[in-house]
């Protein structure tokens, strides 16, 4: 079995394709079930992640079998229409190596940016609380991260990084040339949402409107605090916005074309931006069809000119570095524990076939060169522990040594 992982990206998709492939909660537990009705053994654990940029799968199984498992992963979500040419498949070092280089925003399309590293994490730590991560898989998901860590720290790698959340400030400050003179509506009021509107605050636009699917307290400063409206008061909201940036987990949009198209009757043609930092998005697309209505999706706005993009490509270079020799690293100490682990089982498996009079005989006259002896020439069919052939090629002293101390803590 091995590391392996599978998904699509800015790099092979764009955000029409993206938003078809998500990876959420509820639908990694029916996947769980699912996968291993189908593959049984073969698959030891598996978690997604989905963000802005990407949807990926990492899982630890049998050698290949991640091509085997896509498409039992598109039926399950019945996707139907996203091309196989926009996946990619990677295993062993290379997967790792990804897992890291995503984690550490060296994979993002903002170089270097911040909030992937949480976003990592937060997907990890949900796929434990919900107990489909095995105990390999979180072996190298744990080793990402701290791996992560290291590149992050040791270089430059986020020097001026923009955030998602930094993006959609810099295309506002773009626009407008008084941004804080405009009335702002944020859709969503998660931790992306949180982060535009404190973005937004610490610039000095503070004329901020915010909808939710639930009433929520959004508190930046002791004297700085919005309450969201609810989802109800979102077409009445968008008649004064005169910047819309919305980032709601929803499967269909919020704001459709006819909803812009009231509200711009209202406010007399006077133009709207529109961000949507969804995926899947919470805007439709014919709203760029509207004259006075200037919508940018998380694709447009991640392509905005970003600063010391040339230092930070070759602080990723030395994060790379850091990231290919750790990974290499913590593989080959896992194969070495792995190896080890298999041994102690087959030794274990043998000495537990013999009955309790033979194992005090050897125990007192502790004489094991026999048993050494029957380790070496015994034939065993078991693929499960590789027909016994790893304690049967290590050398006698050092399976004697393993024999006493058998004993010893017997």
């Amino acid at each position: 079995m091995e590391l392996q992982l599978f998904g699509i990206n800015h790099k092979t998709s764009n955000v029409s394709e993206r938003e078809k492939f998500i990876i959420n909660e509820s639908n990694q537990i029916l996947l769980d079930i699912h996968l291993k009705e189908v593959f049984k053994d073969s698959i030891e654990s598996f978690y997604g992640i989905s963000t802005c940029n990407r949807t990926e799968l990492y899982l630890f199984g049998a050698k290949n079998i991640s091509k085997e498992i896509l498409p039992e992963v598109l039926n399950a979500l019945n996707i139907k229409d996203i091309s196989n040419e926009s996946f990619y498949f990677l295993s062993g070092h290379d997967a790792l190596v990804h897992m890291c280089k995503v984690s550490s925003g060296i994979d993002s399309q903002v170089l270097g940016e911040q909030e992937i590293f949480g976003q990592f994490k937060i997907a990890y730590k949900k796929a434990k609380e919900i107990n489909i991560v095995g105990k390999n898989l979180s072996y190298f998901s744990e080793k990402a991260i701290q791996i992560s860590k290291k590149a992050r720290s040791e270089t430059n790698i986020g020097l001026n990084s923009l955030s998602v959340s930094g993006l959609a400030l810099k295309l506002v400050r773009n626009i407008f040339e008084n941004p804080h003179e405009q009335n702002v509506l944020v859709v969503g009021a998660g931790s992306l949402a949180q982060n535009v509107i404190e973005n937004l605050y610490k610039k000095g636009i503070n004329k901020i409107k915010s909808v939710n699917r639930t009433i929520r307290k959004i508190k930046l400063h002791n004297s700085y605090e919005i309450v969201s409206a609810s989802l109800d008061a979102l077409y009445g909201q968008l008649e004064n916005a005169d910047i819309v940036i919305a980032s709601s987990s929803t499967e269909l949009p919020l704001i459709g074309k006819g909803a812009i198209e009231n509200a711009l009757q209202i406010r007399r043609n006077k133009p709207m931006l529109l961000i949507d930092l969804g995926v899947p998005r919470n805007i439709e697309e014919e709203i760029r069809n509207i004259e006075q209505a200037y919508l940018f999706s998380i694709d447009d706005i991640e392509k905005i000119t970003q600063e010391n993009f040339g230092q930070r490509t070759i602080e990723a270079e030395k994060a790379m570095n850091i990231i290919a020799l750790e990974a290499q690293e913590a593989l080959d100490s896992y194969s070495k524990k792995s190896s080890k682990d298999d041994i102690n089982t087959q030794l274990e498996t043998f000495l537990s076939a013999l009955s309790d009079q033979e194992l005090d005989q050897f125990k007192v006259s502790k004489d094991f060169s026999e048993l050494v002896k029957a380790i070496k020439t015994m034939t065993v069919e078991d693929s499960a522990l590789n027909n016994f052939q790893d304690i049967k090629n290590i050398e006698d002293h050092v399976i004697t040594s393993m024999i006493k101390r058998f004993f010893d803590n017997a």
